[in-house]
Formats: C-alpha cells, sequence, structure tokens
C-alpha cells in the first residue's frame, strides 16, 4: 500500500470512529433531552438577560443616546415575540433605587441563570466521567459565566455601535456610493453579524470553561466555529423555506415565537453536538481502547454490530512500534502459568488456547489474558499462532485503566469474569 493512501485511509478512519464515538455517546447522555432543556430555559432566561445586558449599558446610554437608538434598531428583528422597547424605556426612567427594585433586580439575576444553569448540566453530563464538581462550584461559576456573558454582549453591542459609526463617516461614506449593493448589505447584515459573533465567543467561553478537563483553546475555537457556522446554515434555509409573515397571518404572532424556539432547539442540538466532540477528540485514545474491548464476537449478526466492526477492529490510531507483536505460525505467544505482564489485542490471525479444558480458538477482535489480569493470575493457557499474526499489546496498567475509565468495559469484564468462573466451577463439578 502506498504511504499517501496509507495516510488518507488511516485519516477518514479516525473521522468515521470519532464520528461514531460522538453520536454513540451524544445518544447515550441524552442530549436531545438537554438540548430540550437548554431551549426551555431560554424561555425564562431571554428577558432577564437581556434587562442585565440593558443594566450594564444604561449609563451609556444616557450620555451616548445614538446608542439607544442603535440597540432599538438591533432589537426589532424580535418584535414579532417579544417587544424589548417598552423595557428599555422603563429602565431609562429609573433614576434611584428603592428596595422594590433591589427586589426585581435580584430576582431578575435569578431567572436569568436558567438558561445557563441548563447548560452547565448538559455539559457536566458529556464530561462527567472525567471532570466530576460539586454542585457549589456549578453554581458558582453558572453566575460567573452569566456576567461574564452579559458583560461580553454589552462590549460586542458597543463595538458594533462603533464600527457602524466609523461606516458613517464621509471617508467611508464616498466608497461606499460606488458600491451601492455593499452599502445595502452591510447595513442589513450588521445586526446578524453581531449576533452571531456574540454566539461564537459565548461558545468559545462554555467550551473552554465549563467542562473542567481543559480543552486547548484551538480546539475550543475550532469547534465553536463549527457549531456557529453550522447553525448559520441551519437558520438560513429554515429563513428560505418558512415564510414567517404566512403563519403570522394565519396563527398569529405566536407562530414566530414557535420557530424562534425551533431555531434555539436547533442551535442546543448543535451546540452539544460540537462539545460531544471535544470531549471524543481530547480523550480519543481511552474512548478507542474502550470500543475495542467491548467490540461484538463475528456471530452477532445485526447492522450496529458490522459497522462497529468494520470501525473499529482495525485501531491503527493506538499502534505503536513498541505495543505491536508479530507471529508466525507455530509461535508461542505465552505459556501457562506464565505470569501475566500484558494483555493482548489480536488485530489479524488466529490463535489456539490449550488449557485443561482443551482447544479454544481465538480469532480476529478478540482479548488474551483480560480475566487474568483483572483477577491477578497467571495465564491459564499455552497460546500458539495458528497463522501470520499481528497483536497490540497492553501493559496491566494500561488495561486497567481501560476497565476504570469506562463503565461500558467495566460491564463487559464483569461478564467475562462470569463465564470464566462459571466455565471453572463446571469443570470441578465434573
Amino acid at each position: 500500500m502506498s504511504s499517501p493512501k496509507a495516510y488518507f485511509k488511516k485519516i477518514f478512519s479516525r473521522f468515521g470512529q470519532m464520528l461514531y464515538l460522538t453520536i454513540s455517546n451524544f445518544t447515550k447522555n441524552a442530549m436531545w433531552e438537554s438540548a430540550s432543556a437548554c431551549a426551555f430555559g431560554f424561555i425564562f432566561s431571554f428577558i432577564p438577560v437581556t434587562m442585565i445586558i440593558f443594566t450594564v449599558l444604561v449609563g451609556i446610554l444616557r450620555i451616548y443616546p445614538n446608542i439607544y437608538n442603535f440597540i432599538i434598531s438591533f432589537t426589532e428583528q424580535f418584535d414579532s415575540v417579544v417587544k424589548i422597547t417598552p423595557v428599555l424605556d422603563k429602565m431609562m426612567e429609573i433614576r434611584s433605587f428603592s428596595s422594590f427594585n433591589i427586589f426585581l433586580g435580584v430576582w431578575v439575576i435569578w431567572m436569568a441563570r436558567k438558561l445557563f444553569n441548563s447548560i452547565i448540566m448538559a455539559l457536566n453530563k458529556v464530561f462527567r466521567s472525567v471532570s466530576p464538581r460539586k454542585s457549589w462550584f456549578n453554581q458558582i461559576l453558572t453566575f460567573i459565566i452569566e456576567f461574564s456573558i452579559t458583560l461580553i454582549i454589552a462590549v460586542v453591542i458597543i463595538a458594533a455601535f462603533i464600527f457602524s459609526q466609523i461606516l458613517s463617516l464621509p471617508f467611508f461614506q464616498t466608497i461606499l456610493e460606488y458600491f451601492p449593493i455593499l452599502q445595502k448589505q452591510s447595513s442589513a447584515n450588521l445586526g446578524t453579524f453581531v449576533l452571531y459573533f456574540i454566539l461564537f465567543i459565548s461558545t468559545v467561553i462554555a467550551y473552554r470553561i465549563i467542562p473542567g478537563t481543559k480543552p486547548l483553546l484551538r480546539r475550543c475555537i475550532f469547534y465553536a466555529a463549527l457549531s456557529t457556522a453550522t447553525f448559520f446554515i441551519v437558520s438560513y434555509f429554515l429563513n428560505m423555506f418558512m415564510n414567517v409573515t404566512n403563519y403570522n397571518a394565519v396563527y398569529g404572532t405566536i407562530s414566530s415565537l414557535v420557530v424562534l424556539m425551533m431555531k434555539v432547539y436547533m442551535f442546543f442540538i448543535i451546540f452539544l453536538f460540537c462539545a460531544q466532540m471535544i470531549y471524543v477528540s481530547q480523550f480519543f485514545d481511552t474512548l478507542l481502547r474502550s470500543e475495542i474491548y467491548q467490540l461484538p464476537p463475528f456471530s452477532c449478526k445485526s447492522a450496529g454490530d458490522y459497522l462497529r466492526r468494520f470501525l473499529f477492529i482495525n485501531p491503527s490510531e493506538i499502534q505503536t512500534p513498541y505495543n505491536t507483536v508479530h507471529l508466525n505460525i507455530g509461535d508461542t505467544l505465552y505459556k501457562k502459568d506464565d505470569k501475566v505482564s500484558r494483555v493482548y489485542y489480536l488485530k489479524s490471525g488466529a490463535l489456539s488456547e490449550a488449557s485443561d479444558q482443551g482447544f479454544t480458538l481465538r480469532s480476529q477482535g478478540c482479548f488474551l489474558g483480560d480475566v487474568q489480569c483483572i483477577l491477578n493470575q497467571t495465564y491459564q493457557a499455552d497460546t500458539q499462532a495458528l497463522t501470520e499474526c499481528e497483536l497490540i499489546s497492553f501493559t496491566a496498567d494500561e488495561f486497567m485503566q481501560i476497565i476504570e475509565k469506562s463503565h461500558h468495559a467495566a460491564r463487559k469484564a464483569i461478564s467475562k469474569i462470569s463465564e470464566y468462573t462459571a466455565g471453572i466451577i463446571k469443570n470441578g463439578q465434573e
């Protein structure tokens, strides 16, 4: 096999394995329900978060009224769902704080945390096996992220306003006169750009801080960009094929809320799916070792079992020259009563195990010595190659880490130990 062909085969194999592990863990972690919880939290938190942002901006708005007009034009895209202008007008009229205003402020902050708490709980489900956290820490983290995100949103809005003012300068207006299409597009898309830029920055912060596993910043930026771009494409096609104005004419403004909630739900599905991809890419080797240990036998004929064997039966990603063992026909891998120093995965070929119970054929995709390693025993058979074999070896510590870090692998190990002890009891009785 040529080197470029081998390289691309390895790349596509890794991509297929990552995609399968992401979808599998996404389903096992019930991320569909978590996305619904986040979307539901959005209902409670949208107005409170907006009020917190305006509270941060209200001092600047009084000094620079032009920013007020810019924000009003930006929030017009939400008018079909909820009108924010009356809320902002009332906040502008507040000149002093009363006990009721303080109580209202505490209530707003408490309600705003619903969305952020839902996001933290969802990401903890993704990373919980490697990042256990106390509940009190999650509550503190919720408020920190809440105020950080709202402050960033306020800063981005101010930056967007400054950018719009720069574009209104005579020099830039002269340039834009020669490109009327560009001028039209820039004014129409500035609010959309601000919205998606805020989503991107917020997603980067969430991916970097909440998991607690310290994923690489470049990895967080890449998957945040992927999440934001995917949501933009999905939203674009929804807007293209769904005419909200027609729905409003038939069902009223409630249809706008339904469409908005559908978009929010889709955003959180994409957001959590990319978070699951971060987890898989960060702990890929551990997940791959766990998956090959759980490979179904060839007697299993379902489509899912075929797919798993196709993707994982040749785990070249974790294979190195140091852990690879080659056997020729007739070579011995280990003998009975040898100390278990390594556990072997049979990548290709066939082996024969000769024990007191007779001969056992071991084919591609099986583990050798795993039960004895867990029970701290010696090898219980003489193992000889029937064909040319290629194996991947694991030290006892490496194999025990697979069992410790994956409850699915641990469940498979318990099942094999049960079968092993049952066989010993049966042979003893005979």
